[in-house]
């Protein structure tokens, strides 16, 4: 999941703005704009590993699909964690 020591101690570092996003595989800095919006990075800022492509289109893509709205309370458990992706790999 973290390419590195460096990216896992930050993610879980309230004082480093570095975001993971399960759910869509995505990793970001957070910006501070008052809400919850970020940045997406491509590249680990420690090490320099590419990070896995995100996949919050085919995220909205399999929602879709269930005939749901991404704000549904009907989504599926699964969907609302990396569940969905990690067992279709």
């Amino acid at each position: 999941m973290f390419c590195c020591k460096e990216m896992k101690n930050s993610v879980f570092d309230e004082d480093i703005p570095i975001t993971y996003i399960p759910k869509f595989r995505e990793y970001g800095i957070d910006l501070i704009d008052g809400g919850t919006s970020i940045k997406l990075i491509k590249y680990c800022p420690w090490c320099g590993t590419k990070l896995p492509t995100g996949l919050r289109y085919k995220w909205f893509d399999e929602i879709y699909k269930l005939n749901l709205e991404p704000e549904s309370p009907e989504i599926p458990e699964k969907y609302l964690t990396d569940e969905w992706w990690k067992n279709n790999s």
